[in-house]
């Protein structure tokens, strides 16, 4: 995403829900598998617990550049 004075390098994970058009995004100041799956389970997932819908699938773009980063591609 870019650099924040005083921080550094800021990335943002985005979650964007194509049939209801929702998008969920959050800042970190690292690009790991966790900063994905803290996005699910702080804002995405009780979201649509909220509204009493069931999250059936997730599709991704499988992360190459997280893969790469934590050495498992």
């Amino acid at each position: 995403m870019g650099n924040l004075k005083g921080v550094g390098r800021i990335y943002q994970q985005t979650f964007v829900d194509t049939y209801s058009k929702v998008a969920h995004c959050k800042r970190y100041i690292t690009k790991t598998p966790i900063t994905a799956a803290d996005l699910l389970n702080d804002r995405v997932l009780p979201f649509y617990e909220s509204q009493g819908l069931p999250m059936l699938r997730i599709l991704t773009d499988r992360g190459d550049k997280i893969l790469r980063q934590s050495g498992t591609s």
